[in-house]
């Protein structure tokens, strides 16, 4: 079974029942406000089978002047499921439509041949300033079995998924830490943006500048993990350039061929006009005039180096900032949260309270609304647990030796 939340609504999907998904109240998960299994496969979101990641992000999606919410969905491949690599699901019935209809059916990135030969994972969705982002890993295609790491790029109310773009992003320069894992959209703080500044390998990075922060495994060394960051600025800057590349530059970059399309079999055949500098601004929703769906090549991935790498997978991730000191938490295959002080580099100083059962912890750590706690979530189980245990410590030394940002000793209060 699988969850997302969003604004008042909860969706819920279930692979007894094929990947039908519900809909409940947010403030009260008991509350049913939507379940139907009688509407056949045009109701089936998600998937049957336990290997196949799904994630998704509301949106919306203008009708007859009517703006409708939707929830766009990334799934890979299930042998007895839609197709469908993106689609877009309405919430509500409207005309011929029912809850959870895929609306949109004339898009190449969910054309039948292309999912066999990638084999998608996604494993994080997020919206931001008019986007919608994917981040999932996949092959190259039929013959090369290695995995990398994209992220994609599309415009909210893009009707034909005109826009959408995958950018690569590597972790390490070698790119050993090459199969995203989990991610987190935050913004650095203070003491992490400096450092990411003055590293010169972010550009200038603000502390309300957003922050991708990923969490990778990789196929060379299965036994490591790392976590690497890549600011949103930076990623929609290289999207940028790719796009350009292929409107107005015949598909290079520097005199370097930089772009394709993965999702045309005519992928050679695009990008050889040159039409205006201005075209990828002016149309960055895409047209039906511009080419299929792009990607960048390798060459012109966007990479980072690992911020942390360690024994070990870490399999989830949720970043906040306390006192302008970011601090990440980190899920890891036997059922630990660790607690990550982000600076100049990143320390590990604790772990979160609550039972470690020895269960994988699952890709999607939330907050509460105050940010005061974490929920955790394994196979079977989700857990709440604070962010901090300032309260435990008796006397200034104890509280400051514990390193955590969380924590401060007040001499008057003695506490």
């Amino acid at each position: 079974m699988s969850l997302i939340l969003f604004s008042r609504l909860q969706t819920r999907w279930s692979g007894v029942f094929r990947g039908i998904c519900s809909l409940r109240n947010l403030s009260a998960a008991e509350q049913l406000l939507y379940f139907s299994d009688s509407k056949g496969e045009k109701s089936y979101v998600a998937t049957a089978e336990e290997g196949v990641s799904v994630v998704g992000v509301t949106s919306y999606f203008t009708k007859d002047t009517k703006n409708f919410t939707v929830f766009l969905v990334g799934k890979g491949y299930g042998s007895h499921d839609s197709t469908k690599l993106i689609s877009t699901r309405i919430l509500q019935d409207y005309g011929d439509w029912v809850v959870f209809d895929s609306i949109i059916e004339a898009s190449a990135v969910q054309a039948n041949p292309f999912v066999l030969r990638y084999l998608h994972d996604f494993r994080f969705a997020f919206k931001d300033g008019g986007f919608v982002y994917f981040l999932f890993s996949r092959t190259l295609g039929v013959q090369d079995t290695k995995n990398f790491t994209f992220v994609s790029r599309m415009c909210e109310d893009d009707q034909g998924y005109y826009s959408y773009t995958e950018l690569q992003l590597n972790c390490s320069s070698t790119n050993k830490y090459n199969k995203a894992q989990a991610a987190y959209v935050a913004t650095p703080g203070e003491v992490l943006a400096r450092n990411m500044t003055e590293s010169g390998r972010y550009g200038s990075v603000s502390a309300s500048d957003k922050v991708l922060f990923v969490t990778f495994t990789s196929d060379e060394d299965p036994s490591t993990s790392a976590l690497c960051m890549y600011p949103l600025v930076s990623i929609n800057e290289r999207l940028v350039r790719i796009i350009k590349a292929c409107y107005s530059d015949e598909g290079n970059i520097d005199e370097k061929s930089a772009v394709y399309s993965p999702y045309s079999s005519k992928s050679e055949e695009l990008c050889k006009n040159k039409n205006p500098n201005n075209m990828a601004i002016n149309n960055r929703c895409g047209a039906e005039y511009l080419p299929s769906p792009l990607a960048s090549k390798a060459e012109f991935a966007l990479t980072a180096e690992p911020l942390l790498a360690r024994e070990g997978h870490m399999t989830a991730v949720a970043v906040a900032v306390e006192n302008g000191h970011a601090v990440a938490f980190l899920g890891t295959a036997n059922g630990e949260v660790l607690k990550v002080h982000l600076s100049g580099h990143a320390e590990v100083y604790g772990q979160a309270q609550g039972d470690v059962t020895g269960e994988k912890v699952n890709k999607n750590l939330l907050f509460d609304p105050r940010l005061q706690h974490l929920y955790v979530t394994t196979e079977k189980k989700i857990t709440k647990v604070p962010v901090q245990a300032c309260h435990l410590k008796t006397d200034c030394e104890s509280c400051v030796s514990m390193k955590d940002p969380y924590c401060g000793w007040c001499v008057l209060e003695g506490k």
